[in-house]
């Protein structure tokens, strides 16, 4: 049990830095949610700087009961402010909102320390706070999926891919419901197999997945390879959220999109693989040596813009 006292059976983890501009659409596809059960956002916002820590406060303000002796509480320490609160009218909805007094990602000093309170909920899913949920009973089905399949890990679906020009697509991992992903799909498969905000899972089968990983600057891949080898993955077969690519402020923005940073991203995704055939005993190692043999042609293709001229070519023939 958590300090709130309540049974919760999902916390939605949402850490977000200067997101103003698509925080708005996080929150509110948090509290569209149908669940026939208590659940918990904890949004950590890490010291934004474009107002968007008042974009969440105002939010608060209009759709949580604040007054509520009972259930709302606030909480400072020389790190954050904390509000807990439930909406007024989804009353299995609460919010734990934390806002950082300073840049922890800056100073490399980590969030778990503030997690702790909610480590013991039975199911976890994470939405950042510039993607968000496009489906009321994302949630319900995802739970319902993992609650009769106990031996399941990790559920996961399909997802909206949202581009600068507002152009969006659907991204379909598989043509229909999957119970058994096979780890020949989760490891083969490219960056947005499995969107980070499609995820739902069983927190207690995530511990110490970062542990492994020394070279990932992110967490999803490690967080879904952790998952997949200690419990099987499903797929619902529906988009119900949706990703943003190249959002100011988000990570393919801050390291894609800038030539040494992507380099180095390339090289620190080869040794990630080698640790993870290390860490998973060389199970997999057949398939973690075809994963690098596609990441370095990928890599050398993109590197002499060998794929983009042929699209040229193509287009010019058409």
């Amino acid at each position: 049990m958590n300090k709130s006292g309540i049974d919760f059976k999902v916390w939605v983890r949402c850490i977000t830095y200067n997101h103003a501009p698509y925080i708005t659409e996080a929150l509110d596809g948090f509290c569209m949610q149908q669940t026939d059960f208590p659940f918990v956002c904890a949004i950590y916002d890490d010291a934004s700087t474009d107002g968007e820590q008042e974009i969440i406060r105002a939010y608060l303000q209009e759709h949580f009961d604040l007054e509520d002796k009972d259930v709302t509480r606030y909480e400072e320490t020389d790190d954050y402010t904390l509000v807990f609160a439930q909406h007024k009218d989804k009353k299995y909805c609460f919010f734990a909102v934390y806002c950082l007094k300073y840049n922890h990602y800056r100073v490399n000093k980590p969030k778990y320390f503030y997690q702790r309170d909610w480590k013991t909920i039975k199911y976890e899913a994470i939405c950042e706070g510039d993607d968000y949920w496009t489906h009321p009973k994302k949630l319900q089905r995802q739970v319902d999926f993992l609650e009769s399949h106990p031996e399941h890990s990790l559920c996961f679906h399909a997802n909206y891919s949202l581009y600068k020009d507002n152009r969006k697509n659907v991204y379909y991992p598989y043509r229909k419901d999957v119970e058994v992903c096979s780890m020949k799909d989760i490891i083969l498969s490219g960056g947005n197999f499995m969107a980070t905000a499609s995820m739902v899972f069983v927190t207690q089968l995530a511990s110490g997945y970062r542990s492994w990983s020394k070279s990932s600057r992110v967490g999803d891949g490690p967080l879904m390879l952790t998952l997949a080898e200690r419990g099987r993955v499903g797929y619902i077969n529906e988009a119900m959220c949706c990703y943003r690519l190249g959002a100011q402020g988000s990570w393919t923005q801050r390291i894609l999109m800038d030539k040494k940073k992507k380099s180095e991203h390339y090289k620190q995704t080869l040794q990630f693989w080698h640790e993870y055939d290390e860490w998973s005993h060389f199970k997999y190692h057949v398939l973690i040596k075809r994963k690098i043999l596609k990441n370095k042609l990928h890599y050398w293709l993109k590197k002499n813009n060998i794929m983009r001229n042929l699209i040229i070519l193509f287009k010019k023939n058409k």
